[in-house]
């Protein structure tokens, strides 16, 4: 009996033992945010990496298959204009090329012979529309064999330098089928990644200038070339800038595709003192019904709700923040509902 109770209590011992070790503090959890510096309202300043690109590119391919028997180029290797990058075996190919000329020749002597019977009456007007036809089918199936037998080999468009090669030598190939890229090295952009976050400013007036990591300090002007309106791998917008610095010379600055460098936004507009903060930062206190941010601290990695005065919403995802915050305020961006005032967080990348 004794021994049953001592189970028991043991058993007892050992539930209360694993509640207490189930208790969590999850205040103590670091809750996952995003956070940004606090925009200005008069000017604004980003900074992005990007990479130098080739704005004249392009990847060779054939026209017709066969085994590559010729591989003339290697990865990084300068061609020029005209140059046989490669050749697949063109034996099949000047076979029927060979074939169509001589059925070419043939009905070519036969309208011409043709063309004297006709004016000798020895012959009808039909038969010799029928030799006509027939020699402009010889005519054009030969044209097309020669220039088949022509596109056996692969001959660079323009002056420039192989980024990469595809295929090695002896493969079997197909119409169509990436062989190199080209680039050339003489016009050049400039292509970086646009967090998702800052899209709107596409939209806005500003000046954009490229830094190089070869030429540190010096800054080129440069405009928005292009960007899409979309995310297609979820990685943010992307942008492409070309160079309009007149003092980018290019037989002067050694600068080629694969290049990082600095890309730096200036933004201006004229809506007024405070400062610009995504819609996604902000929230009403449940307690006081103020309309709040959560300031992040840098050293305690921690927050602090922040009571704002907010002015007019531009775009679809900004508003304007006329008092509560300061310059070298940093704020969270993205988690803001799932946080309390003095809870640890840790930082995900933009």
């Amino acid at each position: 009996m004794k021994l049953k109770w001592i189970v028991i209590l043991g058993l007892e011992v050992m539930t209360v033992s694993s509640c207490k070790k189930k208790q969590v503090d999850y205040q103590n959890i670091p809750r996952p945010v995003r956070v940004m510096k606090v925009e200005s309202f008069g000017r604004m300043q980003k900074v992005y990496t990007g990479v130098v690109e080739a704005e004249e590119y392009s990847k060779l391919a054939f026209k017709v298959s066969g085994p590559l028997i010729e591989m003339n180029v290697q990865e990084g290797q300068k061609v020029k204009r005209g140059a046989v990058v490669a050749a697949v075996d063109p034996l099949d190919y000047n076979l029927q090329n060979e074939a169509n000329k001589a059925a070419w020749l043939t009905a070519k002597s036969k309208l011409e012979r043709n063309k004297r019977l006709l004016a000798m009456q020895a012959i009808s007007r039909q038969e010799y529309e029928i030799a006509e036809a027939d020699y402009i089918r010889a005519k054009s199936a030969y044209e097309t064999s020669s220039n088949t037998l022509k596109d056996t080999k692969l001959r660079a468009p323009f002056d420039g330098f192989v980024e990469t090669r595809y295929v090695e030598n002896y493969q079997k190939i197909q119409p169509g089928e990436s062989i190199i890229k080209l680039v050339n090295p003489n016009k050049l952009e400039v292509g970086f990644i646009l967090p998702e976050i800052n899209v709107r400013l596409t939209r806005e007036k500003m000046q954009v200038e490229v830094e190089f990591d070869t030429y540190k300090g010096q800054w080129f002007k440069a405009k928005v070339k292009e960007f899409v309106d979309a995310s297609p791998d979820g990685s943010g917008i992307p942008v492409r800038l070309a160079i309009v610095d007149t003092a980018f010379a290019r037989d002067r600055l050694n600068i080629y595709p694969g290049f990082s460098c600095r890309v730096r936004l200036n933004i201006e507009n004229s809506f007024g003192e405070g400062f610009a903060i995504p819609m996604s930062a902000i929230f009403k206190d449940t307690e006081t019904g103020e309309i709040s941010v959560w300031l992040y601290h840098t050293t305690q990695e921690s927050v602090k709700r922040q009571p704002i005065k907010v002015g007019q919403i531009f775009g679809t995802d900004y508003v304007q923040v006329v008092s509560g915050l300061d310059a070298d305020d940093v704020i969270v961006v993205a988690g803001v509902n799932y946080i309390t005032a003095g809870q640890k967080v840790s930082l995900v990348e933009n």
